[in-house]
This record gives C-alpha cells, sequence and structure tokens, in this order.
C-alpha cells in the first residue's frame, strides 16, 4: 500500500492507494512530509461499476449526486464516457475512491487527485474558496487581480514581477482562506496556462477587479459592489445548498475586512506606480 501526503492551502491531504501515483511538476511542491490528515483518500479496486442511487445535480466530465450517503461524484474521462472511479463519502473528512481494477491508468497521476478531491469543495470546508486570479506577494502583501480571461491579470502580475521584483505564486486561480480572523492567498497545483505553481501564502493586502481603460483610474468599491465582483469570479457550486451558503457567508466576510478596488489600467508600468502608491497609502508602509 502507498501513503502520499499533500499540503494544499494548509490543508493536509492524505492519499491511500495500492497502485502508485505519479507526482506531476503540478504538484512537487504540494507533497508534504507531515503524515497528519484533514481529508483522507482511500483509493479501492472493484471488479464492477457502481450503481448510483440518488439524484443527479450537475452533469458534465464529473457528475455530482445526492445521495443519502451524502454528496457523491461519478468521474468520466470524457462527457458521454463510462465512468472509471466513484468518490464516496464515509463521513466529512473521509472518502474511498472506488475505481474499476484495469482503470488505474486514469487515476495514477496525481494531477487526478484534484479532481477526486473536488479542490473548492475541500477548501469549502475549510472556510475557503477559490478565486479567479493571479496571486503575486510584494513586500510581504499578497495582491490578488481578478478578472474574466484575457482581460489583463496575467499582464500585470508580469508587470509587478519585472518592476517590482513581485513574486507570482499563481497566475490563473488562488485559494483564499480566513484562518483565525486573518484572510490570505495561497498558491495551488491548478494554475491555467500560466504554468506557475507554488505553495507559498500572504496574507491579503488587497484584491485588484480589473478593466482594461485608456489611463489609469483606481475606484474602491463598496461591500456589496465588492462581493458582486468577487463572486463572479469565485468557483461556486450552486446546485449545493450548504457549499453554496458557505461561499455567501465567507465573501461577506472578505469584503467588509479586505479592500477591494476597481481598476481601470494600462498594460504598462504607469499601472503598477499608480497602484503602488495605493497600496502604499492603504498599508501605511
Amino acid at each position: 500500500m502507498n501513503n502520499y501526503y499533500l499540503k494544499i492551502a494548509d490543508i493536509k491531504i492524505h492519499v491511500k492507494s495500492p497502485f502508485k501515483i505519479n507526482i506531476g511538476v503540478e504538484s512537487e511542491d504540494f507533497i508534504s512530509c507531515d503524515e497528519g490528515e484533514d481529508i483522507f483518500l482511500e483509493y479501492i479496486g472493484v471488479e464492477e461499476p457502481i450503481k448510483i442511487e440518488g439524484t443527479l445535480l450537475y452533469d458534465y466530465e464529473i457528475k455530482f449526486y445526492k445521495t443519502d450517503l451524502g454528496i457523491m461524484h461519478q468521474l468520466h474521462p470524457a462527457k458521454n464516457y463510462d465512468p472509471y472511479a466513484w468518490v464516496i463519502p464515509v463521513d466529512k473528512y473521509h472518502y474511498e475512491v472506488q475505481y474499476l481494477i484495469g482503470e488505474e491508468k486514469c487515476i495514477d497521476y496525481s494531477r487526478n487527485i484534484i479532481d477526486i478531491l473536488n479542490i473548492e469543495n475541500a477548501l469549502n470546508k475549510f472556510n475557503g474558496l477559490i478565486l479567479h486570479s493571479s496571486f503575486i506577494n510584494w513586500q510581504n502583501n499578497g495582491i490578488l487581480f481578478s478578472a474574466p480571461s484575457g482581460t489583463g491579470k496575467s499582464t500585470q502580475a508580469d508587470l509587478w514581477n519585472k518592476h517590482e521584483n513581485a513574486e507570482i505564486i499563481n497566475g490563473d486561480r488562488a485559494g483564499v482562506r480566513n484562518v483565525d480572523g486573518v484572510w490570505s492567498a495561497y498558491g495551488l497545483p491548478v494554475a491555467g496556462s500560466s504554468g506557475i505553481y507554488k505553495n507559498k501564502k500572504a496574507q491579503i493586502s488587497h484584491i485588484i477587479v480589473l478593466r482594461q481603460g485608456t489611463e489609469n483610474k483606481l475606484t474602491r468599491l463598496s461591500p456589496r459592489d465588492a462581493f458582486i465582483k468577487i463572486y463572479s469570479e469565485t468557483t461556486v457550486h450552486t446546485w449545493d445548498d450548504e457549499f453554496q451558503n458557505n461561499i455567501l457567508n465567507m465573501i461577506s466576510d472578505l469584503v467588509q475586512n479586505v479592500p477591494v478596488y476597481l481598476y481601470e489600467c494600462l498594460p504598462d508600468e504607469s499601472a503598477v506606480e499608480f497602484l503602488k502608491e495605493q497600496i502604499i497609502k492603504d498599508n501605511k508602509l
């Protein structure tokens, strides 16, 4: 039996498997020497497909069902293909991953753990969420640039890296958690096309909602407007009431305690200098 330990957003994950799991580049930084566990995944081979008795909640490459045991999900290689694994809750923090014997190749890569774990659900259990954003650390200030794809998140992160030596932690996704009343951002082993997977964290100084502009213009958003912007870029299971209620409560707290700005800006160094002045002013640096 093989045991693997990961730490993602300071959540300890124990994976127990009868076969070897190949560790990909995106997961290397998240392998942990700490053998504790907040979440336990136990892989169990089965001879026949599992028949789920429950209500289908969501249907794509992963299907989610509401059952008497809780919410189960079923993994497929692609939409309309037969399933190869089923994730069954034993309790809130322990899951059996029942897979068809002979289909180990579908789940023997570390990236598959994220789908099996359902990372946004794991964060949700520990007062966290996933925000579509580029996450940089500048002088121990966690700054999140949030916007739809193609709006300039990576451009602004790259400019801060070039002109202010800010470290890019993740170019596309950030884990965001409230631990003991402090909101921090975390790197994740998922990063879109940026290819940056750093297992680092920083207390969140600012969330910057980007919009392309003809000049640099910064507007502090009210909690209500900030909530709308943040929610639209957060991964939400709208079909899971408990999950969604947790998200609503977390974002409400986040926007009350972290400055959120709308930033209409240019894709050049002037945008860095303009925003830097505001961050220095807000943080009294």
